[in-house]
């Protein structure tokens, strides 16, 4: 019996040492960001964790530069090995909540002044791929580039994806080129399906004042310290449009207005008597008792 038993214990031993470890599922997704981001898995790509990505690019990807740093990993197309034509690199920076307020006021040609600009004063940058377009109902940032590489042999493409949370900014990054714009158009709506903020992290999760938050706005997502350099002036006006300032000010004319509302609508003291005036008389003292003749109960003969 003893014999039985350890025979079937070494088995179980063995057979969990060979099956596969468990994948994150649509039930199971993986948790990134510190607990703020989740990724669910698409079989059409290949995730690559941060701790594999510098691996993977000297195995695949030769060396070429990325569109931003791979903090959360990569997302490969399936299908596209051994050498594909273009990865997705993830990243999240929490720094701060950044607000949308400028949404309506995106200046597609002096944001594309402000990264030329930027540029080293080499004409890499040739223009937009795609004009910068922002999504209200998801809070998703879109832009793309166009650039020259290799020695402006390659027509190459930069193509950005900003997704806004509570405390932080999600980022998808694809350096390719312009020829895989259209299948890059077209796998976006899975990637997008793909990643979301958790439930407290989302963008309508932010709390004015006791989080915190950037002056940056959409238009510095894009153009960054560029628009900085543009002048003290403009850095100054992105401050006064963000959220926080905007409450900041609001509580302080609440807080400094609230004694002078309640003088016009409270409750209103009795007016003082006017100092030219002699002060009214006292009221006459009451009457005295009328007393009797003489104490004790009255008789018939009183």
């Amino acid at each position: 019996m003893r014999l039985l038993n350890l025979v079937i214990s070494l088995l179980c031993a063995l057979v969990f040492s060979v099956a596969p470890p468990a994948r994150a599922t649509e039930e199971t997704p993986l948790s990134l960001a510190d607990k703020a981001v989740t990724l669910t898995p698409n079989p059409a790509f290949r995730y690559v964790a941060a701790g594999d990505t510098k691996a993977f690019l000297e195995r695949h990807w030769q060396g070429r530069p990325l569109a931003g740093g791979a903090g959360l990993g990569l997302l490969v197309p399936v299908g596209s090995a051994p050498e594909p034509a273009w990865v997705v690199v993830l990243s999240y920076d929490g720094g701060g909540h950044v607000s949308d307020l400028d949404a309506g006021r995106l200046d597609a040609d002096a944001l594309l002044a402000a990264l030329k600009s930027a540029d080293g004063g080499t004409p890499r940058l040739t223009g937009w791929a795609r004009p910068p377009q922002y999504d209200e109902s998801s809070h998703t940032l879109v832009w793309a580039t166009r650039r020259l590489a290799d020695g402006g042999v390659v027509d190459g493409l930069d193509y950005h994806v900003r997704l806004l949370g509570r405390r932080g900014v999600l980022g998808l990054d694809i350096a390719a080129r312009m020829n895989d714009l259209p299948g890059i158009e077209g796998e976006m709506p899975a990637l997008l399906s793909m990643v979301r903020f958790t439930p407290g992290n989302g963008y309508r999760d932010y709390v004015p004042i006791a989080d915190q938050s950037v002056t940056l706005g959409l238009s510095g997502l894009i153009a960054g310290d560029a628009l900085v350099k543009g002048g003290l002036l403009d850095h100054l006006w992105a401050g006064i449009r963000s959220q926080s300032f905007i409450y900041l000010v609001a509580v302080l004319i609440v807080m400094l207005g609230a004694p002078r509302l309640r003088r016009y609508w409270g409750p209103k003291p009795p007016p003082a008597p006017a100092r030219d005036q002699p002060p009214a008389p006292p009221p006459p003292p009451p009457p005295l008792p009328r007393r009797e003749d003489h104490d004790g109960p009255k008789g018939p003969w009183s």
